[in-house]
C-alpha cells in the first residue's frame, strides 16, 4: 500500500460539534466560534491545530470564506501569524 491511512471512528456527537465549529468560522461570527468551541468540550488549542473544515485548517477556511474576524480568532488560538498566512495565500 502506497501509505498508512488512518481513519479514526468519532461519535456522532462530536462529530456535530466540529460541524457547528466549522460552520461558526465560516459565518464570522467569533462568538459562536467560542461556545462552540466551549461546548464541543475539547480545548480550543486543539481543534485549531487538528480540525479540518472542508480539507482547510480553520484559519485558512475562514479566509477563504471571507471571515476575517473568526481567522484571526482562530489564529490567536493556534499561535498562527494571520498576517503571514494571508500573504502567502
Amino acid at each position: 500500500m502506497a501509505g498508512n491511512a488512518q481513519a479514526n471512528y468519532i461519535d456522532k456527537g462530536t462529530e456535530a460539534h466540529l460541524v457547528k465549529i466549522c460552520e461558526a468560522i465560516k459565518n464570522n461570527n467569533t462568538l459562536k466560534v467560542h461556545r462552540a468551541i466551549k461546548n464541543s468540550g475539547i480545548r480550543a488549542r486543539i481543534i485549531s491545530e487538528g480540525l479540518v473544515c472542508n480539507g482547510y485548517d480553520p484559519v485558512t477556511f475562514a479566509i477563504v470564506n471571507k471571515a476575517q474576524s473568526t481567522a484571526k480568532f482562530m489564529a490567536r488560538k493556534s499561535g498562527v501569524d494571520y498576517e503571514a498566512l494571508l500573504a502567502r495565500l
